[in-house]
């Protein structure tokens, strides 16, 4: 009798742990591939598909089960104080949810700055 009230109390607490880890993951994930798209496209901002797809692996690797949504604009791109934003947004599934419940998560987002680098080509 003295384990039920246990159960009671343990069990959600162990979904409310789980559920964190795996919002803390994807806050993580979204920080990782807004720095690394940041990066890429500093280099070029023509590659645009290649900073998704940078962002689509960061999050895959963080064990996200979503695709990321990816959002980039430069900010006085004529100048040379050119800087380059990338928001990287991920819907986190809450774990142990049946389907049918329709996509219950948390959004997290991440946002990263850098500057626009002129590469010279040879050097």
């Amino acid at each position: 009798t003295c384990a039920l009230p246990i159960l009671v109390l343990v069990i959600p607490v162990l979904y409310i742990v789980l559920a964190v880890g795996h919002v803390s993951a994807g806050a993580m994930a979204a920080d990782a591939g807004a720095r690394e798209a940041a990066r890429i496209l500093a280099e070029d901002v023509e590659r645009q598909g290649d900073a998704e797809h940078a962002v689509s692996l960061i999050v895959e690797d963080f064990g996200v089960e979503t695709q990321p949504v990816v959002s980039s604009s430069c900010q006085a791109c004529d100048s040379a104080e050119a800087m380059i934003e990338v928001r990287v947004s991920v819907r986190v599934p809450l774990p142990f949810l049946p389907a049918w419940l329709g996509p219950v998560g948390m959004d997290v987002s991440s946002s990263a700055n850098a500057p626009l680098r002129e590469v010279v080509a040879g050097g």
